[in-house]
């Protein structure tokens, strides 16, 4: 039963591997982050940042092709999505894969990995592989723990303030933070210099992507994956990484419908011709309930809100038999939202329909004409420019002040 719910999970989500001829300059399916980089001449570091409730990250941070890392260049952590980890923003092509195009510009690039992940499974006392209690996290965690130790490290290494770049969860952490009606760490806002959304997810009402929509609406279908999989799940092995070539070779419909299953309404925008590699990185890990907390959110797509415990278990943590929602009006940070139009997850109109109320933020939001995953693998960076713009910082050879930075 555990095997075939596996594989059935795994169809939905990551169904070919191409079988394109290797390249020298492409992520290929049994790299991992660093070995990828050195290859291609990046410098890379390794750290392990330590949260307040014990889950242990892993950071890679990453500059120029040919340098050395030094500090005084602006800073940028880049935050994955849901079920991906810091692959997702280098399995491009190199000269589009977004974050070796940001290290390419000069920038001081950090790469999370969200608790769970396929780098990130430590913890000071639970063992990840038989303790129940590591996987009882969902990005509402992320948001509360994670960041606030993130920005704690990356201040403290580089004496910089952050430009935080997300894409899908990786905004919707962010968002959780700042719009938290129990309050915000300073530790973020202080060193927070502009937030920029890639795909952001908060409300889901007008959710149309097929594995999200068949996730939510199975009957039951999250009971038995929780018991079934009380120690994570879409963790990398051999059912979400080699097989995906074998149900590729014997279920071709399903290897051409992987990206719109997802997120893209259009995939001809997206690069296919790397789509064997890269989901042999993707599903990098995550909690249960982390998918859960996404299923709330989606059926009750009116709502972002914190995770839904059930009535007695949510008077006892927040005090309330719901749980609290997230005030975007509480929102006062320098935030730019860049939202697909073709995109079935974070859709165009949920998008706006937050942008309106972030009535404090001092924000701007750009549409453009592609999907979820477009943003990591587009043939083109359709966005790009106007995230430089956004971010304002000065690029390789420039001398230009550094706004806001040291502020």
């Amino acid at each position: 039963m555990k095997l075939a719910i596996t594989l059935f999970l795994t169809v939905l989500l990551c169904c070919c591997s191409l079988g394109q001829a290797q390249k020298p300059n492409r992520l290929q399916a049994t790299e991992n982050f660093v070995d990828y980089v050195l290859r291609l001449n990046y410098p890379v570091e390794v750290h392990t940042v330590t949260t307040e409730d014990g889950y242990k990250l892993t950071v890679f941070r990453v500059q120029a092709k040919n340098t050395k890392i030094t500090n005084g260049k602006p800073v940028v952590l880049l935050q994955h999505g849901l079920l991906d980890s810091a692959d997702g923003w280098i399995a491009n092509d190199e000269s589009v894969a977004p974050g070796l195009v940001l290290a390419n510009k000069g920038y001081d690039i950090w790469f999370g990995n969200s608790r769970g992940n396929r780098y990130s499974t430590g913890h000071k006392t639970l063992d990840p592989t038989n303790s129940a209690k590591y996987w009882e996290f969902t990005w509402m965690h992320m948001g509360e723990f994670d960041l606030p130790a993130l920005f704690t490290y990356i201040v403290g290494v580089t004496g910089q303030k952050i430009n935080y770049v997300g894409h899908s969860q990786g905004t919707t952490q962010m968002f959780a933070h700042l719009a938290n009606p129990n309050g915000k760490n300073q530790a973020v806002t202080s060193n927070l210099r502009k937030f920029a959304a890639l795909g952001p997810p908060t409300y889901m009402a007008h959710v149309s992507s097929r594995f999200f929509l068949t996730l939510a609406n199975i009957p039951y279908l999250t009971d038995l994956v929780s018991y079934l999989f009380p120690y994570g799940i879409f963790h990398p092995n051999w059912m979400t990484s080699e097989a995906t070539s074998l149900i590729c070779k014997y279920m071709e419909w399903a290897c051409a419908n992987a990206i719109t299953l997802i997120g893209d309404v259009d995939a001809s925008i997206d690069n296919l011709d790397r789509l064997g590699e890269i989901l042999k990185h993707y599903p990098g890990g995550t909690s249960v309930n982390n998918i859960l907390h996404w299923k709330q959110e989606i059926v009750g797509g009116g709502n972002f809100q914190k995770f839904d415990y059930g009535a007695d278990l949510n008077q006892k943590i927040y005090g309330q038999p719901t749980p609290p929602r997230y005030n975007a009006s509480l929102i006062t940070e320098d935030v730019a939202l860049f939202v697909g139009n073709g995109d079935e997850l974070a859709t165009a109109p949920d998008a706006t329909k937050f942008y309106n109320e972030m009535t404090n933020a001092k924000k701007e939001i750009h549409y453009y004409d592609i999907g979820h995953l477009t943003f990591l693998i587009g043939k083109k960076l359709a966005y790009m420019d106007d995230l430089i713009k956004f971010l304002d910082l000065p690029q390789e050879g420039e001398k230009k002040h550094l706004r806001g930075s040291f502020e």
